[in-house]
């Protein structure tokens, strides 16, 4: 038997690529994940070695309320004096805050590696830059810069540039070129140095982040660590295995959060994978009954068929696995191209190609063939012996009646499992391990139950081709119901894919519809302005728009975080007197403003109901620093899309007690009768003076969040795309095995004046169809999901369902003209056939 199955295989070598190139697919973006994962991580812990260099103590102060307050100057002098101290070194950094501009005027992007300046360190224990060129910033106006970021993007030793700072633009000329490290191992960020006071000036801290120790050769480390922990009052010690610790783990969540979005798309493409290899055993042993009633005449049980049938499927499965392992690399490669095209740069890392990663590989490869196998497996062998050999004979099936029963009860569990992930699990694992049963349930529960609409629909949907292309189109209609099971199972593969693309263009677009919601019923500000990275930025932007004779009401809004009853909660900051006239916080009760109450503040309707709060009642806050402040509650906002957080303070109230000193965004309006071209020319200057923010309309500044989300969904939709390849492959493979199975079927029609065209627009047109059917089932239940997410999600993300109609409609047709194009070679077999040949077959 063992030898029979290799000979099968053998002999039917493009049935065996076929199948075997579908499993190959799912197992090379398994593969790539952990590739491109495992060698990130192991850069980025080289790296984090790197990084603490010869540093044995960190001192640095203790988190308060998500702000640490600088550490002072004072206490750098007295760490210093500690016996046994070698050198102690104040750090400051700032990441992605300030921005250099090269002669060409182009910025880095900080979309992708992070841009990170640092004040220089002289003592070269403690510090992990080298000069390779020119000197080091030692005044205002100088700054230096690794050697491979400054060769990326053309900036030259001696040269000036501009600089976007929190501040502004500001210049400074570039004094020289440092290595990290030995090898300038950056991994693609954009390293700076400046003078230390001017780093400090430029990010407007007051302090240090953090001071940095080295030992003598010889001193008693415990006796230095314990002065610095008595030294030190409300900061902390740590020591350099525990600085690369925390290095480590901060890079590996990142990177943890990357592998795991990349696994379960791999998870999407291999569950597709299963229903193809299902689907092409089903056809393969159906056209081998009569070989296989054969073998059991003469003497070849049940058992050793279906051991027959999981041995070929464990070959191909080791093919596929074994060659997933090598293009799983080269799919790796891929998505690094990916991410950079999309902006966001992943840095060089080495391939490593682990034993776990081959042991998933062989797992996946392996065990996702063999479950395709069992059941078409179990239904060959029990077809006896003498119906086997009988013309027609088919393996036997489950009944329809059994089919849909198990469908619809998958169906009703898929749900149930998917309504608790959504509105019962809290946490993150259970709320995703939920969510994958109720999928996997329900797109398992649809394509068994499905052969039950698989015949209107294909009649419905095969109208146009019936009148178009006459008997074609009919008998490609026929053809496509002939079979409903196999039909509805080839149909799910690309129903996943495209049910998966499909929820994300509503969510999407759902997402839009609230941000265009929230401007027409919330916004009146006429322009808003952002910050272009991931930063705050200087008040003066504000104070400077509040100056213009132009300008009218501006409020600018901060985030921090304070203590409420204990607890850590978000907080807003702006000038509510300013919000008042520019934005519809949907007051429910209360007043927006009352100048005769000092400490004012606004709370959702959400914190009012939670935490029993009503308008006139006492908050009582802390804030950074320790300072505490009594707010008295004047309004209940039901608006939580512009203002974020539960509670909106007064900023005369929150420059008081210390909160965050830099602006996330403003909104302002126009003085009455200042035309668009008017303001346009006084905005100018603030644009040219503060090139790190973005000065649009309220509407420009939806069209660009708009234009995230669809950079988003592109993103999604390229990664989905291998599962509707590995869908569009499974339709050629069916075709090409259907076409096989009806090679004297087809003889006789070409025998009965069909044209060879005929016949290749038949296969065409079955294609199609099974392709649409997968298309409108897959966006059937990609909107289902959509609605659900919609629900699911906060309402300041989004509390309306849009459904984009259009774009539904393009991937449908594009999924049919697709089914055209996989057709494409079974088409061109079916017309090579010679007539007698396939009569006589």
């Amino acid at each position: 038997m063992l030898r029979l199955t290799l000979k099968n295989l053998a002999a039917n070598r493009l049935r065996f690529a076929l199948t075997t190139f579908a499993v190959i697919l799912a197992v090379s973006f398994v593969v790539s994940s952990f590739v491109l994962t495992d060698g990130l991580r192991s850069s980025f812990n080289t790296l984090s070695g790197e990084i603490v260099g010869g540093t044995d103590f960190e001192v640095r102060p203790v988190d308060d309320l998500g702000r640490s307050e600088p550490l002072s100057p004072a206490l750098l002098d007295q760490v210093a004096d500690v016996e046994g101290v070698a050198v102690a070194a104040p750090v400051v950094e700032a990441d992605n805050t300030i921005r250099p501009i090269n002669a060409d005027g182009q910025e880095i992007s900080t979309a992708g590696p992070p841009q990170l300046a640092f004040a220089w360190i002289d003592d070269a224990r403690l510090s992990s830059f080298t000069m390779v060129e020119g000197e080091p910033p030692r005044q205002p106006g100088e700054f230096t810069m690794d050697l491979d970021a400054a060769a990326n993007h053309g900036f030259s030793v001696g040269q000036t540039y501009d600089l976007i700072t929190p501040g502004g633009r500001t210049q400074a000329t570039l004094t020289g070129l440092v290595s990290f490290g030995a090898d300038n191992d950056t991994l693609g960020a954009t390293l700076m140095q400046f003078d230390l006071p001017v780093l400090q000036e430029l990010v407007g801290i007051d302090g240090y982040d953090s001071i940095q120790v080295a030992v003598d050769d010889g001193a008693d480390r415990n006796a230095v660590e314990s002065e610095l922990v008595v030294l030190a009052t409300g900061a902390e010690i740590v020591d350099n295995a525990t600085l690369e610790s925390e290095q480590r783990a901060d890079f590996n969540s990142g990177i943890d959060v990357i592998g795991n979005i990349l696994l379960g798309f791999a998870g999407i493409s291999l569950f597709v994978s299963i229903f193809i290899i299902y689907n092409t055993f089903s056809i393969v042993l159906g056209q081998r009954t009569r070989e296989l009633g054969l073998l059991r005449t003469v003497g070849a049980d049940p058992v050793q068929l279906r051991r027959s049938v999981l041995a070929e499927a464990a070959v191909i499965g080791s093919a596929a696995s074994a060659i997933g392992i090598g293009a799983g690399v080269g799919v790796a490669f891929g998505l690094r191209a990916l991410f950079d095209a999309i902006g966001a740069q992943l840095p060089d890392s080495p391939v490593i190609i682990s034993g776990r990663t081959i042991i998933v590989a062989a797992v996946v490869g392996i065990g996702a063939t063999m479950v395709s196998a069992i059941g078409p497996a179990r239904r060959a062998s029990r077809v006896s012996p003498i119906a086997a050999l009988r013309d027609g004979a088919a393996a036997g099936a489950a009944s329809g009646r059994t089919r849909l029963l198990v469908g619809v009860g998958l169906l009703a569990a898929g749900a149930v499992a998917g309504g608790l992930g959504l509105f019962v699990a809290s946490t993150t694992a259970s709320v995703v391990a939920l969510l994958a049963v109720g999928a996997i349930g329900m797109f398992t529960g649809l394509a068994m139950a499905s052969p039950v609409v698989a015949v209107p629909l294909t009649t419905m949907l095969g109208w146009p081709g019936r009148r178009l292309f006459g008997v074609s189109g009919r008998l490609a209609q026929d053809n496509a119901g002939r079979n409903p099971q196999r039909t509805a199972t080839t149909a799910a593969a690309l129903m996943i894919g495209l049910a998966m693309v499909a929820m994300a263009l509503v969510v999407g677009e759902s997402v839009k519809a609230e941000l265009r919601s929230t401007l027409e019923s919330s916004v009146q500000a006429d322009y808003l302005i952002d910050e272009n990275g991931d930063s705050y930025f200087t008040p003066a932007v504000a104070a400077d728009l509040d100056d213009l004779a132009e300008t009218g009401p501006v409020a600018s809004f901060r985030y921090d975080e304070a203590r409420v009853g204990g607890e850590l909660t978000g907080i807003t900051g702006t000038n509510l007197v300013a919000a008042e006239h520019l934005f519809d916080f949907g007051i429910s009760s209360g007043l927006a403003v009352e100048p005769t109450i000092s400490d004012p503040v606004l709370i959702s309707d959400e914190v009012a109901a939670s935490e029993s709060i009503r308008v006139g009642d006492i908050v009582s806050m802390t804030f950074g620093g320790g300072v505490e402040r009594d707010l008295t509650v004047i309004g209940v906002y039901e608006d939580d899309v512009i203002v974020e957080e539960g509670y909106l303070l007064d900023l005369a109230t929150w420059v008081e007690v210390g909160a965050e000193p830099a602006d996330a965004w403003i909104g302002f309006s126009l003085a009455d009768g200042v035309t668009p071209s008017q303001a346009a020319a006084a905005l100018a200057p603030i644009a040219e003076a503060y090139p790190m923010v973005t000065v649009a309309t309220a509407s420009e500044f939806v069209d660009s969040l708009e234009g995230m989300v669809d950079q988003a969904l592109a993103t999604i939709n390229v990664m989905v795309a291998l599962a509707v390849i590995i869908a569009l492959i499974g339709i050629a493979n069916t075709l090409a095995l259907s076409v096989f199975e009806r090679t004297r079927e087809l003889g006789l029609l070409r025998a009965v004046g069909m044209s060879r065209r005929q016949l290749r627009t038949m296969i065409r047109l079955e294609a199609a169809l099974v392709a649409l059917l997968g298309a409108v089932l897959g966006v059937s239940v990609g909107i289902l999901f959509g609605w659900a997410a919609v629900v699911a999600l906060p309402a300041s993300i989004t509390s309306t369902l849009a459904v984009p109609t259009t774009r539904i409609l393009i991937l449908v047709t594009v999924a049919g003209i697709a089914g055209l194009v996989a057709a494409w070679g079974p088409a061109r077999r079916a017309g090579r056939l010679d007539v007698l040949d396939a009569i006589a077959n």
